[in-house]
């Protein structure tokens, strides 16, 4: 199984619900998000869902919004997340998901985006603005 579902069916069996909270990767910039991951982890987080900054976040809130704008005004990208979770992925066992848009998968390369996820260690992709008969 997967460290997600691993996850899952422990919190299953136990009768719990899941904590994931969520960070816009890059807000305010990399280094203060390579140290709030393993601190939410430490505190108690069953998964971490990472936000993938895009310029026309058009599925999120205004706070969501601005934290994109500071992200990609520090230089955050699809790939240094990507870099960011394989420097974490040693230091954090619980699952690390991505939210995104499509845009950057289909930037990056769909192949190429699959395969440096898988090894870097990334347990998800949500890609809010994905049709799901595209998915």
């Amino acid at each position: 199984m997967s460290r997600l579902a691993d996850r899952f069916a422990v919190l299953r069996a136990r009768g719990e619900k899941a904590l994931i909270p969520f960070v816009t990767a890059g807000d305010p910039d990399l280094a203060t998000t390579e140290a709030l991951v393993p601190a939410l982890a430490l505190a108690g987080a069953d998964a971490i869902e990472l936000g993938v900054p895009f310029s026309d976040p058009m599925a999120e809130g205004p706070t969501i919004q601005r934290a994109s704008e500071r992200a990609l005004r520090s230089g955050t990208s699809l790939r240094r997340v990507l870099q960011l979770v394989g420097r974490l992925r040693p230091r954090v066992d619980i699952p690390i998901v991505l939210m995104g848009y499509a845009n950057n998968l289909l930037a990056m390369g769909e192949q190429e985006f699959a395969a440096a996820a898988a090894e870097v260690g990334v347990d998800g992709m949500i890609a809010v603005d994905l049709p799901p008969e595209e998915g």
